[in-house]
């Protein structure tokens, strides 16, 4: 068993230090627990259908808990999340207004740690949008005008089918380490005359947009379809099912909890010690998502408390790279809170994060020097068997179109073993 020595905890703020764009990001410190839910339920890759009845709830944390005014806008964005430059909010937002002020709010009750639930649903009565595609909302704070969050999602108007299938027999290894996605497109209802320039195929693998296949290149088209069935971008690493941990009740430990201990002025709780995963691991998990909960109280969206984690990997250092804690819990980003540091008394590496009380999924990823991806070696390692969930989101630019369209989306768990 370890034992931490708890001492003054220094909360570092969440600033990317190699994030997509496409995630969600907290550009200040007080900013926590964003998360974007459709109708009541998490999804990795948001997506909302144009024109129907579906909306999105958006929420965070400031860890002020004196009322701040927030506004956001919302802007159109490309297929690989830049922003769209051809055309105007005029063109894109439904209703007069392009900035609308949160106005749903309510401070923390009876916590430790003091902070003001922040949310708004989207679309809504006062803005929505007319065109599909992606979307990034913008939360600035309205007295300083500087923007404290991000959150990304799509919105499809489904004008083509999309049917996938994922198989272990890869054109790189047969049952090791890989699983390899083949995609067809009906086109007929978008009369596309050129795919290769007016289709982009983009396939996330459990919402980590750091390692998407962003536009490959079809190798079969067709006046009717195209199809990608021996693509190697589509080659994705399995990796291993997400570690994970709970704590809904502050008063004993929970899974994955090795201590719980209050030391003033927060709770903190270790977790066992993680050691590297030498084969794969059969685990129910949610594909690295989070849900907010405390059993012990009414309304987790304002009386569930934070707690120091404390996470380890016990690990030889590495000179070529680094180690971070890695899931929806980081917004899939790659931040300085989530860095783990080298602890040679230890032999191992450490990160503290603040987190809300719930239930959580994570995995310790490795980044190379220079790159931008994280890798699931040397910690969790990569097994045909494991149980990935794909998105596969199909944009269309039709010769002298202004913006990408998202006009198919296909989203499903792959599970080997009941192939």
């Amino acid at each position: 068993m370890r034992y931490l020595k708890f001492g003054i905890v220094f909360v570092v703020p969440l600033f990317s230090v190699s994030g997509q764009a496409q995630n969600m990001q907290a550009l200040s410190s007080d900013i926590r627990t964003m998360q974007i839910q459709k109708d009541g339920e998490k999804q990795n890759v948001p997506v909302i259908e144009l024109g129907s009845r579906e909306r999105l709830q958006f929420s965070f944390d400031d860890l002020q808990k004196e009322y701040r005014r927030y506004i956001y806008r919302v802007e159109h964005c490309d297929y690989e999340w830049k922003k769209s430059v051809r055309i105007f909010e005029s063109d894109y937002l439904r209703g007069t207004e392009t900035q609308i002020p949160i106005e749903d709010y309510k401070e923390s009750l009876n916590t430790t740690v003091d902070y003001t639930h922040y949310q708004f649903d989207f679309p809504n009565s006062r803005m929505g949008v007319v065109y599909s595609g992606n979307y990034r909302i913008c939360v600035l704070d309205d007295d300083s005008r500087k923007e404290v969050c991000q959150f990304c999602f799509s919105v499809v108007d489904p004008k083509a089918a999309v049917n996938a299938t994922v198989t272990t027999n890869t054109d790189k290894d047969w049952n090791k380490e890989h699983q390899q996605v083949k995609v067809q497109l009906n086109t007929q209802q978008l009369g596309v005359h050129d795919p290769s320039r007016e289709i982009k195929l983009v396939v996330v693998q459990n919402g980590r947009w750091d390692a998407a296949a962003m536009n490959p290149k079809a190798d079969y088209v067709t006046p009717s379809d195209v199809r990608w069935d021996r693509v190697s971008e589509l080659i994705f690493p399995a990796g291993n099912e997400f570690r994970k941990f709970e704590m809904t009740n502050l008063k004993f430990g929970m899974m994955g909890v090795d201590n719980l201990r209050w030391v003033r002025p927060y709770y903190h709780a270790t977790l066992f010690p993680g050691k590297v995963r030498t084969n794969y691991v059969y685990d129910e998990e949610r594909d690295g998502m989070y849900y907010v909960s405390a059993t012990d109280r009414t309304d987790d969206d304002y009386e569930a408390d934070y707690v120091l984690v404390h996470f380890f990997l016990e690990h030889e250092p590495e000179t070529d790279g680094v180690f971070y804690v890695n899931g929806a819990l980081t917004n899939w980003n790659y931040t300085n809170d989530c860095l783990m540091k080298y602890n040679a008394e230890a032999r191992g590496y450490e990160a503290t994060l603040l987190l809300k009380e719930g239930y959580y999924n994570y995995q310790y990823l490795f980044l190379p020097q220079g790159r931008s991806c994280g890798s699931n070696l040397p910690a969790e390692g990569n097994y045909y068997q494991t149980e990935n969930e794909y998105t596969i989101l199909v944009y269309y630019a039709q010769r002298g179109s202004r913006y990408d369209r998202l006009v198919g989306v296909r989203n499903f768990r792959f599970e080997p073993s009941k192939q």
